[in-house]
């Protein structure tokens, strides 16, 4: 009976063995991990897509990169279509907000195999400036051969939330081929050379933009005696809350004021800031 019992532990111990390193395995391998998901929107480590010759080259991770650093970084890159010489941020300052804590969470526990990847929603003006729509931009971020790579997938598109993201989903950029037809460029703000363009979707930051101080933020205007701020009434809330914003929203739905597509846009937009 002892010889039976002893031969029934080693067995547990030989599967159990097996079990940490299969586990180990998966890891390293970078099974698809979520960091942070809000509806379609998220931030992930993926294992790293192939590249145009087959495979990719090991990643430089984990790596430690401040918030201000990444914010400065993300912040210098620009989106210039195709159809139109003016560029603008590719991020909006509130992306940025919410982004750069998990990305950075990410480029830190991320393995060798791994890539960061991400879909965020920002609000952009439509045409003429008349109201703002829910766009969506895509990415896969890593660090490599010391420089710190972002390729873009989806830069701005639309968001139509009745989509099926089985059938429509938001890729992150890709190693062996860009995502999209052409349609824009990634451009450095400013004229700021701080990056190189490796692609119409993809820009490297180089050890020195790496290494570089980061600027002090711009300080925010305050109101002076001669230029006060007159856009905010006296004895009114500053802030109405989300619930409170949502119930106007829909009476103005109800009572016609507003059409669908403005109702599901702002809504969006709400639920996007809680």
């Amino acid at each position: 009976m002892s010889r039976f019992i002893w031969w029934i532990r080693c067995g547990l111990t030989v599967a159990g063995f097996t079990g940490v390193l299969a586990w180990q395995s998966l890891a390293w391998a970078g099974e698809k991990v979520s960091l942070w998901k809000s509806r379609d929107q998220f931030v992930a480590l993926e294992p790293q897509d192939p590249a145009a010759d087959g495979v990719a080259p090991a990643n430089d991770h984990p790596v430690e990169l401040s918030t201000e650093q990444l914010s400065y970084l993300l912040g210098a890159i620009d989106l210039r279509s195709a159809k139109n010489e003016a560029s603008e941020p590719l991020f909006t300052a509130k992306m940025l907000q919410l982004l750069i804590p998990y990305l950075q969470k990410g480029l830190s526990q991320a393995t060798p195999v791994q890539d960061v990847t991400f879909a965020v929603y920002g609000f952009h003006e439509t045409l003429y400036g008349l109201g703002k729509q829910p766009k969506v931009t895509t990415g896969r971020l890593f660090s490599q051969g010391g420089k710190l790579c972002l390729i873009v997938g989806i830069a701005q598109q639309d968001v139509d939330d009745r989509d099926d993201r089985r059938l429509k989903p938001f890729t992150p950029g890709a190693r062996r081929k860009p995502v999209t037809s052409g349609a824009w460029t990634l451009v450095p703000h400013g004229g700021q050379q701080i990056f190189t363009q490796k692609r119409a979707d993809w820009v490297e930051f180089g050890k020195e933009s790496l290494a570089a101080p980061v600027p002090p933020p711009v300080a925010e205007r305050k109101p002076t005696a001669s230029q006060p701020f007159l856009d905010i009434p006296q004895g009114r809330a500053v802030e109405r809350s989300p619930a409170d914003r949502l119930t106007t929203l829909n009476d103005l739905k109800n009572k016609g004021l507003i059409s669908d597509e403005e109702y599901r846009a702002k809504r969006l937009e709400i639920l996007n800031g809680l």
